[in-house]
């Protein structure tokens, strides 16, 4: 088993302006440098890894992106070491069921993986209420989305002859039809098109749609609803039977604890369909939600591009308006911790 962290350092995207902030991402930085800080202290307590390494990166003389991993051929014992000062409690248990078929491998194995929390979050007051504040500027932006949908959904309605185009661009992201779609825009329509994808993508990345700072958004909210230190990601090797709070990111399933993004896009299926958010995450594209994407079934990956088209265009183009108060309720329901976090899947021998 191999535990990885990578840490980016994104200056560019930070206010330069903010003293306080450069401040932190610089102590960062030297923690990194110096191998001090929680994430070298919790590689450190790994006992004996079969391999490990750090890779630290600069840019223009300045950190940008540090890594280290460790190879460990005792999951359990070294997860639980990892996440010791964390309120994440992992479980690591390998069982083994013999074949009766004398066609099939004489035994397999079931590997459970599972992270619990330690205590049951129960936010401070003061800090819940400030997560709601920023949720409000998330739902906010998801009103202003849904206003926007709703007139591009009249748009089509009226010209049925545009739905193909902007709906290839739009839900499956398809270079031909965006190049279709851009060979044949009126002012109108490239006006309409861009404000569906700016609130599109405020609404995804409300971080920097509200404010440039990225802590004066997420902070809050992890400290509410996020116990991990950082996203889980994990490479089963064998068929997935069960995943509860993991989701498939290609071949490998990611616990999305916190995810506002994910949450959005969750949020969204109940208020816009067809849902253009949960078609992007089926899409191959690298970083969407931070990294995590929806699963995809067996049909969908036989069906191809024409054939996924058809199924959108067959469906109902409605928004159901949502109030503010309401999205904030049903973001903070999506974002709550689950008691538990688990991935089964079977190893054959």
């Amino acid at each position: 088993m191999e535990i990885r962290v990578e840490v980016k350092l994104n200056r560019d995207a930070s206010d330069q302006d903010d003293e306080s902030l450069q401040n932190r991402i610089a102590a960062i930085a030297a923690e990194l440098a110096n191998g001090t800080g929680p994430w070298h202290e919790r590689f450190d307590r790994l006992r004996d890894p079969a391999s490990d390494g750090i890779d630290l990166r600069k840019d223009k003389g300045l950190i940008s992106r540090f890594q280290r991993w460790a190879v460990m051929t005792e999951p359990g014992p070294a997860l639980v070491d990892f996440f010791a000062d964390t309120q994440v409690v992992p479980a690591y248990e390998v069982s083994e069921s013999s074949g009766s078929d004398a066609t099939q491998p004489d035994a397999s194995r079931t590997v459970t993986l599972s992270f619990g929390l330690a205590r049951e979050a129960h936010p401070m007051d003061a800090e819940l209420a400030v997560a709601r504040e920023e949720l409000l500027k998330v739902a906010n932006a998801i009103v202003r989305l849904q206003g926007t949908v709703a007139e591009v959904w009249a748009y089509l309605k009226e010209n049925p002859e545009k739905r193909r185009s902007w709906i290839g661009a739009l839900a499956l992201g398809d270079e031909e039809a965006w190049t279709d779609l851009e060979a044949d825009v009126s002012d109108d329509e490239e006006g309409l098109l861009e404000r569906l994808l700016e609130d599109l993508f405020s609404a995804l990345w409300p971080d920097e749609a509200i404010d440039g700072d990225p802590f004066v958004l997420y902070e809050p909210l992890d400290q509410v609803f996020d116990a991990f230190p950082a996203s889980v990601t994990v490479k089963p090797d064998g068929e997935v039977v069960e995943a509860v709070g993991f989701h498939q990111v290609e071949d490998a399933y990611a616990v999305l604890a916190g995810d506002v993004s994910w949450a959005v896009a969750d949020v969204l299926d109940e208020i816009v369909s067809p849902n253009l958010v949960g078609f992007w995450a089926d899409a191959d594209l690298q970083s969407f939600f931070r990294g995590s994407q929806r699963t995809r079934t067996d049909d969908e990956e036989e069906c191809d591009r024409d054939c996924q088209l058809d199924d959108i265009l067959a469906r109902p183009f409605v928004v159901r308006p949502a109030e503010a108060s309401d999205i904030v309720e049903n973001l903070e329901k999506a974002l709550t911790p689950l008691g538990e976090y688990r991935l089964r899947w079977i190893r054959n021998r």
